[in-house]
Protein backbone atom coordinates (compact mmCIF):
# COMPACT_ATOMS: atom_id res chain seq x y z
CA UNK A 1 0.00 0.00 0.00
CA UNK A 2 1.22 3.51 -0.76
CA UNK A 3 1.91 6.13 1.88
CA UNK A 4 -1.16 7.91 3.17
CA UNK A 5 -1.87 11.13 5.07
CA UNK A 6 -4.32 10.90 7.95
CA UNK A 7 -5.67 13.38 10.47
CA UNK A 8 -5.02 12.61 14.14
CA UNK A 9 -8.28 12.35 16.06
CA UNK A 10 -6.54 13.65 19.19
CA UNK A 11 -4.47 16.72 18.17
CA UNK A 12 -6.21 17.20 14.80
CA UNK A 13 -2.86 17.48 12.98
CA UNK A 14 -2.08 15.55 9.82
CA UNK A 15 0.44 12.71 9.94
CA UNK A 16 1.92 10.37 7.40
CA UNK A 17 1.64 6.59 7.40
CA UNK A 18 4.45 5.21 5.22
CA UNK A 19 4.11 2.20 2.95
CA UNK A 20 6.43 0.20 5.23
CA UNK A 21 4.13 1.01 8.14
CA UNK A 22 1.20 -0.56 6.33
CA UNK A 23 3.30 -3.67 5.74
CA UNK A 24 3.97 -3.88 9.48
CA UNK A 25 0.29 -3.41 10.35
CA UNK A 26 -0.63 -6.15 7.92
CA UNK A 27 1.98 -8.44 9.46
CA UNK A 28 0.64 -7.74 12.96
CA UNK A 29 -2.99 -7.98 11.77
CA UNK A 30 -3.97 -4.59 13.15
CA UNK A 31 -5.62 -1.59 11.47
CA UNK A 32 -3.71 1.62 10.83
CA UNK A 33 -3.72 4.03 13.80
CA UNK A 34 -5.98 7.04 14.10
CA UNK A 35 -3.62 8.85 16.51
CA UNK A 36 -0.39 10.44 15.25
CA UNK A 37 2.98 9.07 16.52
CA UNK A 38 3.33 11.83 19.13
CA UNK A 39 -0.17 11.34 20.54
CA UNK A 40 0.36 7.57 20.59
CA UNK A 41 3.54 8.10 22.64
CA UNK A 42 1.70 10.40 25.04
CA UNK A 43 -1.13 7.90 25.37
CA UNK A 44 1.29 5.11 26.34
CA UNK A 45 3.55 7.07 28.67
CA UNK A 46 0.70 8.39 30.81
CA UNK A 47 0.57 4.83 32.15
CA UNK A 48 4.18 4.91 33.40
CA UNK A 49 4.62 6.57 36.77
CA UNK A 50 8.27 6.24 37.76
CA UNK A 51 8.92 8.93 40.32
CA UNK A 52 5.71 9.88 42.16
CA UNK A 53 5.69 7.66 45.24
CA UNK A 54 3.20 7.57 48.11
CA UNK A 55 2.95 6.14 51.60
CA UNK A 56 0.09 3.69 52.10
CA UNK A 57 -0.67 0.19 53.41
CA UNK A 58 -0.44 -3.10 51.57
CA UNK A 59 -4.02 -4.32 51.11
CA UNK A 60 -2.97 -7.91 51.87
CA UNK A 61 -0.47 -7.86 54.76
CA UNK A 62 -1.41 -4.36 56.00
CA UNK A 63 2.18 -3.26 56.51
CA UNK A 64 3.20 0.31 55.67
CA UNK A 65 4.68 0.52 52.19
CA UNK A 66 5.88 2.90 49.51
CA UNK A 67 3.76 2.76 46.36
CA UNK A 68 3.38 4.43 42.99
CA UNK A 69 -0.37 4.25 43.67
CA UNK A 70 -1.90 6.50 46.31
CA UNK A 71 -4.45 5.27 48.83
CA UNK A 72 -7.38 6.59 46.79
CA UNK A 73 -7.20 4.13 43.88
CA UNK A 74 -10.08 1.66 43.53
CA UNK A 75 -8.08 -1.55 43.09
CA UNK A 76 -6.11 -3.42 45.79
CA UNK A 77 -2.39 -2.63 46.01
CA UNK A 78 0.03 -5.25 47.31
CA UNK A 79 3.63 -4.93 48.39
CA UNK A 80 6.07 -6.78 46.07
CA UNK A 81 6.31 -9.74 48.48
CA UNK A 82 2.55 -10.26 48.66
CA UNK A 83 2.01 -9.56 44.97
CA UNK A 84 4.60 -12.12 43.89
CA UNK A 85 3.39 -14.74 46.37
CA UNK A 86 1.01 -17.65 45.76
CA UNK A 87 -1.65 -16.15 48.04
CA UNK A 88 -3.70 -14.87 45.12
CA UNK A 89 -4.04 -15.32 41.38
CA UNK A 90 -5.58 -13.27 38.61
CA UNK A 91 -8.07 -15.94 37.52
CA UNK A 92 -10.13 -15.37 40.67
CA UNK A 93 -11.21 -12.04 39.14
CA UNK A 94 -12.33 -13.58 35.84
CA UNK A 95 -15.45 -12.26 34.16
CA UNK A 96 -17.59 -13.24 31.20
CA UNK A 97 -17.42 -11.19 28.04
CA UNK A 98 -20.54 -9.04 27.70
CA UNK A 99 -21.46 -8.05 24.14
CA UNK A 100 -23.85 -5.40 25.44
CA UNK A 101 -20.95 -3.28 26.76
CA UNK A 102 -17.85 -1.93 25.04
CA UNK A 103 -14.63 -3.87 25.48
CA UNK A 104 -12.81 -1.05 27.30
CA UNK A 105 -15.66 -0.66 29.81
CA UNK A 106 -15.37 -4.35 30.64
CA UNK A 107 -11.59 -4.20 30.80
CA UNK A 108 -11.84 -1.21 33.16
CA UNK A 109 -14.02 -3.29 35.50
CA UNK A 110 -11.41 -6.05 35.51
CA UNK A 111 -8.52 -3.62 35.95
CA UNK A 112 -10.20 -1.91 38.89
CA UNK A 113 -10.66 -5.11 40.90
CA UNK A 114 -7.38 -6.90 40.14
CA UNK A 115 -4.49 -6.26 42.59
CA UNK A 116 -1.51 -4.18 41.47
CA UNK A 117 2.09 -4.35 42.62
CA UNK A 118 2.98 -1.25 44.64
CA UNK A 119 6.34 -0.81 42.96
CA UNK A 120 7.79 -2.77 40.05
CA UNK A 121 10.78 -4.70 41.34
CA UNK A 122 12.14 -7.66 39.39
CA UNK A 123 14.77 -10.29 40.01
CA UNK A 124 16.90 -9.99 43.13
CA UNK A 125 16.50 -6.56 44.74
CA UNK A 126 17.99 -5.67 48.12
CA UNK A 127 17.44 -2.43 50.02
CA UNK A 128 15.39 -0.84 47.25
CA UNK A 129 12.41 0.35 49.29
CA UNK A 130 12.21 3.88 47.86
CA UNK A 131 12.52 2.91 44.20
CA UNK A 132 10.46 1.88 41.20
CA UNK A 133 11.12 -0.09 38.01
CA UNK A 134 14.26 -1.79 39.32
CA UNK A 135 15.65 -5.17 38.33
CA UNK A 136 18.48 -6.89 40.19
CA UNK A 137 19.30 -3.75 42.16
CA UNK A 138 21.07 -3.28 45.48
CA UNK A 139 20.94 -0.17 47.65
CA UNK A 140 18.97 1.86 45.13
CA UNK A 141 17.34 4.99 46.58
CA UNK A 142 14.83 7.37 44.98
CA UNK A 143 15.87 6.12 41.56
CA UNK A 144 13.98 4.41 38.76
CA UNK A 145 14.47 2.39 35.60
CA UNK A 146 17.58 0.75 37.03
CA UNK A 147 18.99 -2.58 35.85
CA UNK A 148 21.72 -4.65 37.51
CA UNK A 149 23.16 -1.74 39.49
CA UNK A 150 23.99 -0.90 43.11
CA UNK A 151 24.36 2.15 45.32
CA UNK A 152 22.34 4.35 42.98
CA UNK A 153 20.80 7.58 44.34
CA UNK A 154 18.48 10.13 42.67
CA UNK A 155 19.12 8.72 39.19
CA UNK A 156 17.23 7.11 36.33
CA UNK A 157 17.81 4.98 33.24
CA UNK A 158 20.89 3.17 34.58
CA UNK A 159 22.22 -0.20 33.48
CA UNK A 160 24.97 -2.28 35.11
CA UNK A 161 26.55 0.57 37.07
CA UNK A 162 27.75 1.26 40.61
CA UNK A 163 27.95 4.16 43.06
CA UNK A 164 26.24 6.90 41.11
CA UNK A 165 24.28 9.97 42.26
CA UNK A 166 22.19 12.49 40.31
CA UNK A 167 22.70 10.97 36.86
CA UNK A 168 20.63 9.95 33.83
CA UNK A 169 20.98 7.38 31.04
CA UNK A 170 24.14 5.63 32.25
CA UNK A 171 25.62 2.28 31.22
CA UNK A 172 28.48 0.21 32.66
CA UNK A 173 29.96 3.04 34.72
CA UNK A 174 31.18 3.63 38.26
CA UNK A 175 31.68 6.57 40.65
CA UNK A 176 29.73 9.25 38.81
CA UNK A 177 28.03 12.46 39.86
CA UNK A 178 25.85 14.52 37.53
CA UNK A 179 26.53 12.51 34.37
CA UNK A 180 24.20 12.13 31.39
CA UNK A 181 24.23 9.80 28.40
CA UNK A 182 27.54 8.12 29.23
CA UNK A 183 28.95 4.63 28.89
CA UNK A 184 31.94 3.07 30.63
CA UNK A 185 32.93 6.20 32.54
CA UNK A 186 34.80 6.07 35.84
CA UNK A 187 35.18 8.72 38.52
CA UNK A 188 33.65 11.56 36.54
CA UNK A 189 31.60 14.62 37.55
CA UNK A 190 29.48 16.92 35.36
CA UNK A 191 30.13 14.79 32.29
CA UNK A 192 27.75 14.62 29.35
CA UNK A 193 27.34 12.26 26.36
CA UNK A 194 30.84 10.89 26.66
CA UNK A 195 32.21 7.36 26.88
CA UNK A 196 35.31 5.65 28.17
CA UNK A 197 36.31 8.67 30.26
CA UNK A 198 38.25 8.46 33.53
CA UNK A 199 38.85 11.18 36.12
CA UNK A 200 37.14 13.88 34.03
CA UNK A 201 35.08 16.86 35.16
CA UNK A 202 32.95 19.22 33.04
CA UNK A 203 33.29 17.42 29.70
CA UNK A 204 30.92 17.08 26.74
CA UNK A 205 31.08 14.69 23.78
CA UNK A 206 34.49 13.35 24.75
CA UNK A 207 35.55 9.74 24.22
CA UNK A 208 38.38 7.74 25.78
CA UNK A 209 39.78 10.69 27.69
CA UNK A 210 41.30 10.90 31.16
CA UNK A 211 42.25 13.73 33.46
CA UNK A 212 40.43 16.40 31.49
CA UNK A 213 38.58 19.47 32.78
CA UNK A 214 36.18 21.73 30.89
CA UNK A 215 36.65 19.99 27.53
CA UNK A 216 34.47 19.45 24.47
CA UNK A 217 34.76 17.09 21.46
CA UNK A 218 38.07 15.48 22.48
CA UNK A 219 39.14 11.99 21.45
CA UNK A 220 41.83 9.92 23.19
CA UNK A 221 43.27 12.85 25.13
CA UNK A 222 44.84 13.20 28.57
CA UNK A 223 45.65 16.22 30.75
CA UNK A 224 43.59 18.86 28.97
CA UNK A 225 41.96 21.94 30.52
CA UNK A 226 39.45 23.93 28.46
CA UNK A 227 40.68 21.90 25.45
CA UNK A 228 44.28 23.02 25.96
CA UNK A 229 46.94 20.33 26.21
CA UNK A 230 49.19 20.23 29.29
CA UNK A 231 51.89 17.90 30.48
CA UNK A 232 51.00 15.62 33.38
CA UNK A 233 52.97 17.80 35.79
CA UNK A 234 51.45 21.03 34.46
CA UNK A 235 47.94 19.58 34.64
CA UNK A 236 48.33 18.39 38.21
CA UNK A 237 49.68 21.77 39.29
CA UNK A 238 46.96 23.69 37.41
CA UNK A 239 44.11 21.55 38.69
CA UNK A 240 45.06 22.40 42.28
CA UNK A 241 43.77 25.90 41.58
CA UNK A 242 40.25 24.54 41.01
CA UNK A 243 38.24 24.06 44.18
CA UNK A 244 35.66 21.66 42.80
CA UNK A 245 34.43 20.97 46.32
CA UNK A 246 33.03 24.52 46.47
CA UNK A 247 29.38 25.01 45.52
CA UNK A 248 30.02 28.52 44.20
CA UNK A 249 32.96 27.28 42.12
CA UNK A 250 30.83 24.53 40.57
CA UNK A 251 27.97 26.91 39.76
CA UNK A 252 30.33 29.42 38.16
CA UNK A 253 32.16 26.83 36.11
CA UNK A 254 29.04 25.02 34.97
CA UNK A 255 27.84 28.26 33.40
CA UNK A 256 31.28 28.89 31.96
CA UNK A 257 31.42 25.32 30.62
CA UNK A 258 28.10 25.50 28.75
CA UNK A 259 29.03 28.89 27.28
CA UNK A 260 32.43 27.48 26.25
CA UNK A 261 30.74 24.46 24.60
CA UNK A 262 28.91 26.73 22.15
CA UNK A 263 32.22 27.40 20.39
CA UNK A 264 32.31 23.79 19.18
CA UNK A 265 30.07 21.98 16.68
CA UNK A 266 27.61 19.32 17.77
CA UNK A 267 26.91 16.20 15.75
CA UNK A 268 23.40 16.41 14.29
CA UNK A 269 22.34 13.29 16.20
CA UNK A 270 23.94 11.19 18.93
CA UNK A 271 24.19 7.93 17.01
CA UNK A 272 27.01 5.40 17.43
CA UNK A 273 27.62 2.37 15.21
CA UNK A 274 24.17 2.46 13.61
CA UNK A 275 22.96 1.62 10.10
CA UNK A 276 19.94 3.24 8.42
CA UNK A 277 18.81 4.75 11.72
CA UNK A 278 17.46 8.10 12.82
CA UNK A 279 16.60 9.39 16.28
CA UNK A 280 18.80 10.28 19.22
CA UNK A 281 21.04 8.40 21.64
CA UNK A 282 21.11 5.26 19.49
CA UNK A 283 23.88 2.68 19.72
CA UNK A 284 24.52 -0.52 17.74
CA UNK A 285 21.20 -0.34 15.89
CA UNK A 286 20.03 -1.28 12.41
CA UNK A 287 17.02 0.27 10.71
CA UNK A 288 15.80 2.03 13.85
CA UNK A 289 13.71 5.07 12.98
CA UNK A 290 12.31 7.97 15.00
CA UNK A 291 13.51 6.32 18.20
CA UNK A 292 15.30 7.55 21.30
CA UNK A 293 17.64 5.81 23.74
CA UNK A 294 17.78 2.52 21.86
CA UNK A 295 20.58 -0.03 21.99
CA UNK A 296 21.23 -3.25 20.06
CA UNK A 297 17.91 -3.05 18.21
CA UNK A 298 16.81 -3.88 14.69
CA UNK A 299 13.79 -2.76 12.67
CA UNK A 300 12.22 -0.50 15.29
CA UNK A 301 10.07 2.55 14.63
CA UNK A 302 8.83 5.04 17.23
CA UNK A 303 10.76 3.43 20.09
CA UNK A 304 11.85 4.82 23.45
CA UNK A 305 14.42 3.17 25.76
CA UNK A 306 14.36 -0.14 23.92
CA UNK A 307 17.10 -2.76 24.15
CA UNK A 308 17.60 -5.96 22.16
CA UNK A 309 14.21 -5.39 20.54
CA UNK A 310 13.36 -6.41 17.00
CA UNK A 311 10.67 -5.88 14.37
CA UNK A 312 8.46 -3.65 16.52
CA UNK A 313 6.69 -0.30 16.41
CA UNK A 314 5.43 2.14 19.04
CA UNK A 315 7.29 0.43 21.88
CA UNK A 316 8.73 1.83 25.10
CA UNK A 317 10.98 0.07 27.61
CA UNK A 318 10.70 -3.10 25.54
CA UNK A 319 12.92 -6.09 24.77
CA UNK A 320 10.35 -7.95 22.69
CA UNK A 321 10.11 -9.13 19.09
CA UNK A 322 7.06 -8.31 16.99
CA UNK A 323 5.56 -5.90 19.51
CA UNK A 324 3.15 -3.06 18.86
CA UNK A 325 1.96 -0.35 21.27
CA UNK A 326 3.94 -1.51 24.32
CA UNK A 327 3.86 1.10 27.11
CA UNK A 328 6.53 -0.30 29.41
CA UNK A 329 8.07 -3.44 30.82
CA UNK A 330 11.04 -5.38 29.53
CA UNK A 331 8.96 -8.05 27.78
CA UNK A 332 11.98 -10.37 27.51
CA UNK A 333 11.36 -13.44 25.38
CA UNK A 334 8.03 -12.08 24.19
CA UNK A 335 6.78 -12.56 20.65
CA UNK A 336 3.80 -11.08 18.78
CA UNK A 337 2.33 -8.93 21.54
CA UNK A 338 0.05 -5.94 21.05
CA UNK A 339 -1.41 -3.20 23.25
CA UNK A 340 0.46 -3.82 26.50
CA UNK A 341 0.56 -1.58 29.55
CA UNK A 342 3.09 -3.32 31.80
CA UNK A 343 4.95 -6.08 30.02
CA UNK A 344 6.78 -9.01 31.60
CA UNK A 345 8.67 -12.11 30.57
CA UNK A 346 7.62 -14.79 28.13
CA UNK A 347 4.22 -13.69 26.84
CA UNK A 348 3.29 -14.63 23.29
CA UNK A 349 0.40 -14.11 20.89
CA UNK A 350 -1.47 -11.82 23.29
CA UNK A 351 -3.30 -8.48 23.17
CA UNK A 352 -4.64 -5.81 25.51
CA UNK A 353 -3.07 -7.03 28.73
CA UNK A 354 -1.38 -5.63 31.82
CA UNK A 355 1.11 -7.28 34.19
CA UNK A 356 0.87 -10.80 32.74
CA UNK A 357 3.82 -13.17 32.45
CA UNK A 358 4.78 -16.62 31.18
CA UNK A 359 1.55 -16.91 29.22
CA UNK A 360 0.20 -17.05 25.69
CA UNK A 361 -3.05 -16.38 23.86
CA UNK A 362 -4.43 -13.78 26.25
CA UNK A 363 -6.90 -11.03 25.39
CA UNK A 364 -7.90 -8.26 27.77
CA UNK A 365 -6.26 -9.85 30.82
CA UNK A 366 -4.72 -8.40 33.98
CA UNK A 367 -2.28 -10.00 36.42
CA UNK A 368 -2.18 -13.53 34.99
CA UNK A 369 0.79 -15.88 35.01
CA UNK A 370 1.29 -19.30 33.42
CA UNK A 371 -2.03 -19.16 31.55
CA UNK A 372 -3.29 -19.88 28.03
CA UNK A 373 -6.47 -19.02 26.14
CA UNK A 374 -7.89 -16.46 28.57
CA UNK A 375 -10.23 -13.52 27.91
CA UNK A 376 -10.84 -11.00 30.69
CA UNK A 377 -8.98 -13.49 32.92
CA UNK A 378 -11.51 -16.26 32.20
CA UNK A 379 -10.19 -19.62 30.99
CA UNK A 380 -11.36 -20.99 27.62
CA UNK A 381 -10.43 -23.98 25.53
CA UNK A 382 -8.33 -23.31 22.44
CA UNK A 383 -11.36 -23.93 20.23
CA UNK A 384 -13.56 -21.56 22.24
CA UNK A 385 -10.83 -18.91 22.32
CA UNK A 386 -10.19 -19.05 18.58
CA UNK A 387 -13.93 -18.76 17.90
CA UNK A 388 -14.71 -15.81 20.19
CA UNK A 389 -11.68 -13.57 19.55
CA UNK A 390 -12.77 -12.49 16.02
CA UNK A 391 -16.24 -11.74 17.42
CA UNK A 392 -14.75 -9.53 20.15
CA UNK A 393 -12.65 -7.58 17.66
CA UNK A 394 -15.70 -7.03 15.48
CA UNK A 395 -17.66 -5.99 18.57
CA UNK A 396 -14.94 -3.44 19.39
CA UNK A 397 -15.52 -1.90 15.96
CA UNK A 398 -19.31 -2.07 16.16
CA UNK A 399 -19.53 -0.76 19.74
CA UNK A 400 -16.40 1.38 20.29
CA UNK A 401 -15.51 3.10 23.54
CA UNK A 402 -15.96 6.88 23.28
CA UNK A 403 -14.17 8.98 25.90
CA UNK A 404 -15.20 12.32 27.41
CA UNK A 405 -13.48 14.21 24.56
CA UNK A 406 -15.24 12.23 21.86
CA UNK A 407 -12.15 10.19 20.93
CA UNK A 408 -13.22 6.84 19.47
CA UNK A 409 -11.46 3.64 20.56
CA UNK A 410 -12.07 0.71 18.25
CA UNK A 411 -9.93 -2.41 17.88
CA UNK A 412 -6.38 -1.30 17.17
CA UNK A 413 -6.32 1.62 19.60
CA UNK A 414 -4.31 1.60 22.82
CA UNK A 415 -6.06 1.94 26.20
CA UNK A 416 -7.94 5.23 26.71
CA UNK A 417 -6.04 7.68 28.92
CA UNK A 418 -9.07 8.33 31.11
CA UNK A 419 -8.82 4.75 32.40
CA UNK A 420 -5.32 5.43 33.73
CA UNK A 421 -4.87 5.66 37.54
CA UNK A 422 -2.08 8.24 37.19
CA UNK A 423 -2.24 11.91 36.39
CA UNK A 424 -0.42 13.27 33.35
CA UNK A 425 1.54 15.47 35.75
CA UNK A 426 2.86 12.51 37.80
CA UNK A 427 3.62 10.21 34.89
CA UNK A 428 6.74 9.99 32.76
CA UNK A 429 5.19 11.85 29.83
CA UNK A 430 5.28 15.12 31.77
CA UNK A 431 9.08 14.89 31.85
CA UNK A 432 9.22 14.83 28.06
CA UNK A 433 6.33 17.11 27.17
CA UNK A 434 5.33 19.14 30.26
CA UNK A 435 1.90 20.76 30.38
CA UNK A 436 0.21 23.09 32.83
CA UNK A 437 -2.73 21.90 34.89
CA UNK A 438 -5.07 23.84 32.63
CA UNK A 439 -3.57 22.30 29.47
CA UNK A 440 -3.78 18.79 30.89
CA UNK A 441 -7.46 19.16 31.79
CA UNK A 442 -8.33 20.92 28.53
CA UNK A 443 -6.85 18.06 26.50
CA UNK A 444 -8.82 15.49 28.46
CA UNK A 445 -5.87 13.89 30.23
CA UNK A 446 -6.06 12.84 33.90
CA UNK A 447 -4.59 15.23 36.47
CA UNK A 448 -3.71 14.67 40.14
CA UNK A 449 -2.94 17.24 42.80
CA UNK A 450 0.35 16.69 44.60
CA UNK A 451 0.34 16.57 48.39
CA UNK A 452 3.75 17.02 50.02
CA UNK A 453 4.58 15.87 53.49
CA UNK A 454 5.28 18.72 55.87
CA UNK A 455 8.60 18.84 57.72
CA UNK A 456 10.11 21.26 60.19
CA UNK A 457 13.01 22.88 58.36
CA UNK A 458 16.20 23.23 60.41
CA UNK A 459 18.54 24.63 57.75
CA UNK A 460 18.09 26.89 54.73
CA UNK A 461 20.01 25.68 51.68
CA UNK A 462 21.74 29.05 51.33
CA UNK A 463 23.20 28.57 54.82
CA UNK A 464 24.95 25.30 53.99
CA UNK A 465 28.76 25.79 54.11
CA UNK A 466 30.05 26.40 50.59
CA UNK A 467 32.91 23.87 50.71
CA UNK A 468 32.49 20.15 51.35
CA UNK A 469 35.63 20.35 53.51
CA UNK A 470 33.64 22.41 56.00
CA UNK A 471 30.83 19.84 56.30
CA UNK A 472 30.71 17.41 59.21
CA UNK A 473 28.31 14.66 60.23
CA UNK A 474 25.91 17.15 61.80
CA UNK A 475 24.49 17.78 58.29
CA UNK A 476 22.84 14.35 58.57
CA UNK A 477 20.54 15.72 61.28
CA UNK A 478 19.41 18.74 59.29
CA UNK A 479 16.14 19.12 57.38
CA UNK A 480 17.15 21.37 54.48
CA UNK A 481 14.83 23.73 52.63
CA UNK A 482 15.36 23.90 48.87
CA UNK A 483 15.93 27.44 47.65
CA UNK A 484 13.75 26.96 44.55
CA UNK A 485 10.81 24.73 45.53
CA UNK A 486 10.89 25.38 49.30
CA UNK A 487 10.48 21.62 49.72
CA UNK A 488 12.46 19.84 52.42
CA UNK A 489 15.13 17.19 51.90
CA UNK A 490 17.85 15.44 53.88
CA UNK A 491 21.36 14.16 53.28
CA UNK A 492 21.87 10.43 53.88
CA UNK A 493 25.03 8.85 55.33
CA UNK A 494 25.93 7.27 51.98
CA UNK A 495 25.55 10.62 50.23
CA UNK A 496 27.81 12.40 52.67
CA UNK A 497 30.48 9.72 52.41
CA UNK A 498 30.20 9.85 48.60
CA UNK A 499 30.40 13.65 48.44
CA UNK A 500 33.45 13.76 50.70
CA UNK A 501 35.27 11.01 48.83
CA UNK A 502 34.61 12.60 45.43
CA UNK A 503 34.99 16.20 46.65
CA UNK A 504 31.48 17.31 45.74
CA UNK A 505 29.70 20.19 47.51
CA UNK A 506 26.42 19.52 49.32
CA UNK A 507 23.55 20.14 46.87
CA UNK A 508 21.27 23.05 47.66
CA UNK A 509 18.30 21.91 45.58
CA UNK A 510 15.69 19.27 46.33
CA UNK A 511 16.35 16.02 44.36
CA UNK A 512 13.28 16.72 42.19
CA UNK A 513 14.63 20.16 41.26
CA UNK A 514 18.00 18.64 40.42
CA UNK A 515 16.20 16.12 38.23
CA UNK A 516 14.27 18.86 36.43
CA UNK A 517 17.47 20.81 35.76
CA UNK A 518 19.17 17.67 34.49
CA UNK A 519 16.51 16.59 32.00
CA UNK A 520 16.35 20.11 30.57
CA UNK A 521 19.76 19.34 29.10
CA UNK A 522 18.27 16.60 26.91
CA UNK A 523 17.30 17.40 23.38
CA UNK A 524 13.54 17.03 22.81
CA UNK A 525 12.17 13.96 21.07
CA UNK A 526 11.40 16.06 18.02
CA UNK A 527 13.22 16.10 14.67
CA UNK A 528 13.86 19.24 12.63
CA UNK A 529 15.03 19.37 9.04
CA UNK A 530 18.16 21.53 8.82
CA UNK A 531 21.27 22.10 6.68
CA UNK A 532 24.77 21.51 7.97
CA UNK A 533 26.21 24.73 9.41
CA UNK A 534 29.74 24.03 8.13
CA UNK A 535 30.59 26.61 5.49
CA UNK A 536 30.62 25.06 2.03
CA UNK A 537 28.70 21.89 3.04
CA UNK A 538 25.40 21.23 1.29
CA UNK A 539 24.28 18.26 3.41
CA UNK A 540 20.85 18.35 5.06
CA UNK A 541 19.57 16.15 7.84
CA UNK A 542 16.99 15.54 10.55
CA UNK A 543 18.21 16.70 13.96
CA UNK A 544 16.94 17.17 17.50
CA UNK A 545 18.50 20.67 17.57
CA UNK A 546 15.81 23.21 16.78
CA UNK A 547 16.82 25.89 14.22
CA UNK A 548 16.59 28.74 16.74
CA UNK A 549 19.08 27.15 19.15
CA UNK A 550 22.58 28.56 19.62
CA UNK A 551 24.57 25.36 19.03
CA UNK A 552 26.63 24.88 15.87
CA UNK A 553 25.26 21.72 14.24
CA UNK A 554 27.25 19.68 11.72
CA UNK A 555 26.47 16.67 9.58
CA UNK A 556 28.33 13.48 10.43
CA UNK A 557 31.06 13.95 7.82
CA UNK A 558 31.88 17.48 8.89
CA UNK A 559 31.73 16.58 12.56
CA UNK A 560 34.19 13.72 12.09
CA UNK A 561 36.60 16.00 10.27
CA UNK A 562 36.38 18.42 13.17
CA UNK A 563 37.05 16.00 16.03
CA UNK A 564 39.33 13.34 14.49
Amino acid sequence: MQSKTKNCQNCKNDFMIESDDFSFYEKMKVPAPTFCPHCRFVRRMIWRNERSLHKRKCDMCQKNIISMYDDKVIFPVYCPECYQSDKWEGSQYAQNYDFSKSFFEQWRDLFNKTPKQSRLLYGQCLDCEFTNFVKDGKNVYLSCSVLGSEWIYYSSNLDYSKEIIDSYNISKSEFLYENMGVEQNYNCKYTYWSSGCVDCDFVLDCNNCSNCFGCVNLRNKNYCIWNKQYSKEEYEEKIKEFNIGSYSFVEENLNKFWDFSLQFPRKYLRIVNCVDSIGDELRDCKNVKYSYKAYDCENIKYGHRVTYAKDSMDVCHSWAELAYENAFGGSENCLNIKFIISGDKAVNESEYYDACRSSSSLFGCVGLKNKKYCILNKQYTKEEYDKIIPKIKQHMDDMPYIDSKGRIYKYGEFFPTELCPFGYNESMINDHFPLTKEEIIERGYPYKERVDNQYSVTLKAKDIPDDIKDIDDSILNEVIECEVSKRAFKITPFELQFYKRMNIPIPQLHPDERYKARIKLRNPMVLYHRPCMKEGCNNEFETTYAPERLEIVYCEECYKKEVY
